[in-house]
């Protein structure tokens, strides 16, 4: 109660210092902590809630809060690296971007007016970015443009989240994407091991284990994979040849697990396999950030000097003509 007190003056969030607020009072009242978490799933999810109960039912609180909040960390620095990863090619890309709007708006104008009283025939990229540049200038161009767009990512968006296949599919896109399919594989396999791992040694059962653990992604694909082996484990199949079946995880996370059932420590076993994913994670944003530099880099130099080159060919031609 002390604690919730110290808290409770702390917090300046409005909703989170309401719902410890609401926490103290269930204590105050007799409710149990994880109880009293249950209320609010929005904040506490189902692994907060189980490690709870296991603290509660063991009398070892303490270490099970404290294996939360290495979970929480975790998951922070794995968002944190995948948001640094990110920043600095989405930077990139903005800019690229917007410095090709700007030229099709001002710049590609005068050229226009240039190459009006040439009298020439313009070359074909140099037509199809005049083209371009005048679409968007028209009243209605850009705005049409725009408004499509964001139409597009919006109705993608909504298939995405309404239908099935369409989710299905847009997930199996994103684990098979070059570079970043790899790196968003390894952040959800290392969150999954180290739940299954603080479940079990909570003394949670492996059917609700592998059911809590679904919660940590959204994507189809582990999910329905996670489904079919708590589907097999109920059946009495060893996890082993669970996991092997499902072609969505790696062969390694199959093998490790095949050690821990074997020498009875699977618990630690998790413990190992999220270890390991979360090194592999490490290097993959590592190479990622050293090979996304070059490629970006190239990429602005494509772009906005393709633009140049295709407004400076009719010139580079007249000089070739007087020749």
């Amino acid at each position: 109660l002390n604690i919730l007190i110290m808290l409770e003056e702390q917090i300046t969030q409005k909703n989170l210092k309401h719902i410890v607020g609401e926490v103290k009072k269930d204590l105050e009242s007799g409710i149990i902590l994880s109880k009293s978490f249950e209320k609010h799933p929005a904040v506490f999810d189902n692994i907060y809630v189980n490690l709870t109960k296991a603290g509660e039912a063991s009398g070892k609180l303490d270490i099970f809060l404290e294996r939360i909040v290495i979970g929480l960390e975790k998951r922070e620095k794995i968002k944190s690296k995948i948001k640094s990863a990110l920043f600095y090619p989405a930077t990139l890309f903005t800019v690229a971007i917007a410095v090709t709007i700007f030229m099709l708006i001002n710049v590609v104008p005068v050229f226009v007016n240039m190459y009006k009283g040439m009298g020439a025939a313009l070359p074909t990229p140099t037509v199809v970015i005049i083209g371009i540049s005048n679409f968007i200038r028209s009243p209605f161009g850009g705005g049409l443009l725009l408004a499509s767009v964001i139409a597009s990512i919006f109705m993608i968006r909504y298939l995405i989240k309404t239908n099935y296949g369409v989710r299905k599919k847009w997930h199996r896109f994103v684990f098979n994407m070059p570079i970043f399919g790899n790196l968003i594989q390894k952040s959800i396999f290392a969150r999954i091991a180290l739940v299954l791992g603080n479940l079990n040694q909570a003394g949670v059962n492996l059917i609700e284990s592998i059911d809590i653990a679904k919660s940590i992604t959204t994507n189809t694909l582990v999910i329905e994979g996670l489904d079919n082996i708590k589907k097999g484990v109920f059946s009495g199949e060893s996890l082993t040849k669970l996991f092997n079946r499902e072609k969505v995880f790696p062969q390694t996370f199959a093998q490790l697990i095949s050690v821990g059932e074997q020498t009875g420590s699977l618990d630690d076993m998790f413990g190992s396999i999220a270890r390991y994913y979360e090194e592999e994670f490490d290097v993959a944003v590592s190479n990622l950030s050293s090979l996304i530099e070059p490629i970006m880099i190239v990429f602005m130099g494509l772009t906005i000097g393709g633009l140049m080159v295709a407004m400076y060919a009719p010139i580079f031609n007249v000089g070739a003509l007087i020749k």
